[in-house]
């Protein structure tokens, strides 16, 4: 058997369009080599090469004109957090707005939905939905408290005096606009009911969950963004989740809270804290791991009952001020 020439450097590790193949001047048959697969109609992939979503989308949106990524697709390529399921699945999901036949080919989902040329966007080059269209597409798929945690995340915005800025991808109004605008959209009830739990400043998905935990449990509605000064205006902290009126700083620590610096920064946190008649509570993976989000709810109302907080008159009441 006559061996197979052998790839261009520019094409190891990497899928390639029979279009690249011809322009790097291999003949037509080495696209049917045994070391090659085929990912989809007009592409081939090394078999020893394991493909980056970009890098996939990229191509298959640029040989299938009218095109765009859409629904987890579009998700990932925005780095919204979701489910390991829907995040791992393996198709492509290609969306044809402007008209055209919906795209069909191995390795792809395709949809043919019309969409106002402001729900389109684009993601390093990609062209993908919006981050509002993305999210209300999301609605069908996902589990209420993971709809919420990912409207948290496209709408979150960050300021802080030192390191932390974010922000926002789009605008809580921005999602108001996509629900209102799409009625008859698949998962509807579930937008809107994510919607109104929606808040500006939840920077992770553990944020969001225990956020969420603590609303059902009738405990009174944490503030987002809230920092914590000394009584000379400097910042201090700023608490995931904070109780001014009763003192109670929340904090969910992940696994970047182990190492020692950030452990150091953590107690210097809380002294601070301390130093102005403030409780931390402290939320560790751990601790969810072994009881759940509402298995650590009891801790945050303690801190508030020992701030002042009265269950029969704060159950079901708003946002602190």
């Amino acid at each position: 058997m006559r061996n197979a020439s052998p790839l261009p450097d520019t094409f190891e590790g990497r899928s390639f369009t029979l279009l690249e193949q011809r322009g790097a001047g291999l003949p037509d048959h080495r696209a049917w080599n045994k070391d090659l697969r085929v990912a989809s109609r007009g592409v081939r992939v090394p078999w020893s090469a394991e493909q980056e979503l970009a890098h996939t989308a990229r191509l298959l949106t640029g040989i299938s004109p009218g095109t765009l990524c859409s629904v987890p697709t579009a998700a990932v390529l925005w780095g919204c957090p979701l489910p390991f399921d829907v995040q791992r699945q393996p198709l492509v999901h290609l969306l044809r707005w402007d008209g055209g036949n919906r795209p069909v080919r191995k390795g792809v989902a395709g949809h043919r939905v019309p969409l106002d040329p402001a729900d389109v966007g684009s993601v390093d080059g990609i062209p993908v939905t919006g981050p509002a269209r993305t999210w209300l597409d999301l609605a069908p798929l996902l589990a209420l408290d993971d709809l919420v945690a990912a409207a948290d995340y496209f709408i979150c915005r960050q300021s802080h005096s030192i390191g932390h800025h974010r922000a926002a991808l789009c605008s809580l109004e921005d999602l108001r606009r996509q629900v209102a605008g799409n009625p008859g959209a698949r998962g509807i009830r579930t937008a809107r009911l994510a919607l109104d739990l929606a808040r500006v400043g939840a920077d992770s998905v553990p944020e969001t969950k225990l956020r969420l935990a603590l609303g059902h449990r009738m405990l009174p509605e944490a503030e987002l963004r809230f920092v914590v000064c000394d009584p000379t205006g400097w910042e201090l902290a700023w608490p995931d989740l904070a109780y001014p009126r009763y003192k109670v700083a929340v904090n969910y620590d992940g696994a970047h809270h182990l190492t020692a610096a950030q452990k150091e920064s953590d107690i210097r946190r809380d002294e601070s804290l301390a130093a102005l008649g403030w409780t931390s509570v402290t939320i560790t993976a751990g601790h969810v791991k072994a009881v759940g989000f509402d298995g650590v709810v009891h801790r945050v109302r303690d801190a508030l009952i020992r701030g002042g907080w009265r269950e029969e008159t704060g159950a079901g009441a708003g946002a602190e001020t």
